[in-house]
């Protein structure tokens, strides 16, 4: 099926949920604890972009600029941006799923977590053709494959992350479209273990740990992040609801996360060891020691120093406009998420 009509029935689901919930659906200001504190419910997944959040706990940040942290773990992007549409968290950082936050919930865009990102990889099977087709396209000779191999293959890789970004420039490289293969949405960890039981013919893992244990299990690397020359910028949002009634607590949010930041890039011993806290904390069970060091080492979290180092929402803007250039999603959506990438939350974070 081609994509406007795959993310047309993600979209469509993600409606009905946000309209189904609208009941429950909270407004005004924010709930507060026992001791009078704002309770801030913090969107997550137990990936890299979240690991600030590790640092906030264990170093009880909430408490000394004066909130209560909730955290509240999604898989990936996609259910999380349908569980803001629900009014289920009010801040936290998100992926590609994003570009269905924004604009569809009016959603603020506040920040990005990533300062330098590596480590999301597509690979095949080492007996493929599509392996055997070697690299044809000059441009990009780390990409391999070509059409006719490709052609008709089966794709693992999760809608509304940056997998599902990914596997669609892959395949647009070799002028094919989502009509021309079969894309199989499953959740990142899913990707991995059903790869490895041998299912599809390509993966598409936005988790590095999950990639490079698969690279050492002898599958090569078909393309990717740096291999495609494109790149991943993920991002703090938060409701609407939040930011018109809570932006007092958002700006002490903000506080909270680049006092976090600063301290995991200030020493990268401590950026590995929370990673692995975190992860382990969250169920994840697809990384290694080794793959958390070298995710640490591909990455670099945005922090107080570097907040607008570069345009807060260029990625995720561009993202959208990919989206809307090969007929995914319409101009309007475009606008929106223009509309509402807001940069005062973190101004006044930083005074």
């Amino acid at each position: 099926m081609k994509i406007k009509k795959l993310l047309m029935v993600v979209m469509v689901l993600i409606a009905s949920t946000a309209v189904f919930a609208n009941g429950a659906k909270e407004s005004g200001a924010a709930k507060v604890d026992a001791d009078g504190k704002v309770i801030i419910r913090v969107g997550a997944m137990p990936y890299y972009l979240s690991v600030p959040l590790q640092v906030i706990m264990d170093e009880k940040l909430d408490n000394k600029y004066g909130f209560k942290l909730e955290v509240i773990n999604f898989p990936s992007g996609g259910p999380m941006a349908e569980a803001l549409g629900a009014g289920q968290w009010d801040i936290g950082p998100i992926g590609a799923g994003g570009m269905i936050a924004v604009p569809t919930y009016n959603a603020k865009l506040i920040a990005d977590v990533e300062a330098t990102m590596d480590g999301a990889w597509i690979v095949a099977r080492p007996d493929s053709d599509i392996v055997k087709a070697g690299a044809n396209i000059k441009a990009l000779p780390e990409v391999i494959g070509s059409a006719e191999t490709l052609k008709g293959k089966t794709i693992l890789g999760t809608i509304g992350n940056i997998s599902h970004y990914m596997g669609l420039d892959y395949i647009n490289q070799f002028g094919l479209g989502m009509k021309d293969i079969n894309f199989i949405h499953m959740e990142t960890a899913q990707v991995y273990t059903s790869f490895l039981a041998g299912n599809g013919d390509v993966a598409c893992l936005g988790s590095p740990s999950a990639a490079l244990k698969l690279q050492k299990a002898g599958y090569p690397v078909v393309g990717g992040l740096k291999q495609q020359d494109i790149s991943q910028q993920d991002a703090i949002l938060i409701s609407d609801n939040f930011y018109k009634n809570n932006y007092k607590d958002a700006v002490n949010f903000m506080k909270a996360w680049y006092e976090a930041t600063d301290k995991l890039n200030a020493d990268f011993e401590y950026e590995v060891a929370m990673s692995k806290k975190f992860y382990q904390a969250n169920g994840r069970t697809d990384f290694t020691d080794e793959g958390v060091r070298q995710e640490s080492e591909f990455n670099t979290y945005v922090d107080s120093s570097t907040a607008f180092d570069k345009e807060v929402g260029a990625w995720m803007t561009g993202l959208v406009a990919f989206m809307v250039e090969n007929g995914s999603m319409d101009k309007e959506v475009l606008e929106a998420m223009k509309t509402n990438v807001k940069l005062d939350v973190v101004k006044d974070a930083l005074k």
